[in-house]
């Protein structure tokens, strides 16, 4: 039995606090505040620590994934590096509803360019929000992974639905697995 530590990265408001909360067995802990910032940002609540949940799948043989989300704004990018030091695996959240999702992408990819350069971290790339905007689609987000040497699933994800958040985290799982040989041990 192994734990496995995931980051869950993207810009505020892609869905990391929601999808951890859909997704998590115990009760979240997070460090929401008020937005006082609301006319750059037009979201309620953000994320200045990170929240924290866990999850287990059948797969995992009773290990859980440990899941910290990391704040989307880049002020307090400090806080990244320190939940990334042990990580096993990234989920990147990509909101498409955004201006520029792709620019968005690639900032985080930058700055997480080290970690995802790590041969035994496993990424997983989740599209939100594609019910608001369909485009860019999948294989433009493919595209940009692929131009940072990133080799990962890209998947479309409504974090607010159980089954659609469990089905990232479960293809995570695996991913997990597979890079890991299948062996639970290290």
């Amino acid at each position: 039995m192994q734990d496995y530590k995931i980051l869950v990265v993207g810009s505020s408001g892609s869905g990391k606090t929601t999808a951890i909360s859909t997704i998590s067995e115990i009760d979240v802990v997070n460090t929401d505040v008020f937005n006082s910032d609301y006319e750059n940002l037009n979201k309620e609540m953000i994320t200045v620590g990170l929240d924290y949940g866990e999850v287990t799948f059948p797969a995992l043989q009773g290990g859980k994934l440990r899941l910290y989300g990391a704040p989307g704004q880049q002020r307090f990018s400090f806080v990244w590096q320190a939940l990334a030091s042990g990580v096993a695996g990234i989920v990147l959240l990509a909101d498409n509803s955004q201006e520029d999702p792709l620019a968005a992408l690639q900032y985080y990819l930058q700055c997480f360019r080290k970690l995802l350069s790590e041969t035994k971290k496993t990424v997983l790339l989740g599209i939100v929000k594609t019910d608001v905007s369909p485009v860019p689609d999948k294989t433009a987000y493919q595209n940009l992974l692929e131009a940072f040497g990133v080799n990962a699933p890209v998947i479309v994800v409504d974090a607010r639905e159980y089954k659609s958040v469990q089905t990232m985290f479960l293809t995570l799982s695996e991913q997990l697995l597979k890079d890991n040989h299948g062996h639970m041990g290290k």
